[in-house]
């Protein structure tokens, strides 16, 4: 897997889908805790990419991913779990669990962090009226004063067209 953090590894994305799958996401998920933050931010980076062409494939992770979500410091390593925990086809407990930790990420000081968790928001909301309900104040409030990330992100998620 190398240990530039540039980009996410290619082959371990196409690896992930083929017979030895279940093993990469897992070195995958292992390598989040690295203590070389190049190395967790691109496992981060390649789960990210696997969540883009199928989430559900991360399942088993679940707790895995939500425990290193948690556990992360470094900044692109949350920001790269906030994207794939939004994504993942979570339910019950794990599900409010990781709703919590985005609200959280609302109110972090790095503004991408913010505008990751309010899109992850989004994502978990689904047809969740309840939910969608507590998050569609946010990203209306991100629209007319969030960071510049924010504001597009949130005009994205609304489909408001630019001012």
């Amino acid at each position: 897997m190398g240990r530039v953090p540039q980009a996410a590894s290619v082959e371990m994305v196409n690896a992930a889908f083929g017979p030895d799958g279940a093993e990469v996401c897992s070195k995958l998920v292992q390598r989040l805790g690295d203590k070389d933050k190049d190395v967790a931010e691109r496992a981060a980076r390649t789960l990210k990419k696997i969540s883009e062409a199928d989430a559900a494939l991360l399942y088993a992770w679940r707790k895995a991913l939500i425990a290193e979500a948690f556990r992360a410091v470094d900044v692109r390593v949350q920001w790269n779990l906030s994207i794939v925990l939004g994504r993942l086809p979570l339910k019950g407990q794990d599900k409010a669990v990781v709703v919590d930790l985005m609200f959280e990420r609302l109110r972090d000081k790095s503004g991408l962090n913010r505008t990751l968790a309010m899109q992850a928001l989004m994502d978990l909301s689904g047809n969740e009226a309840a939910l969608r309900k507590r998050v569609a104040p946010i990203v209306r409030e991100a629209l007319e004063g969030g960071t510049p990330a924010m504001k597009a992100r949130a005009r994205k998620l609304l489909g408001v067209a630019r001012r």
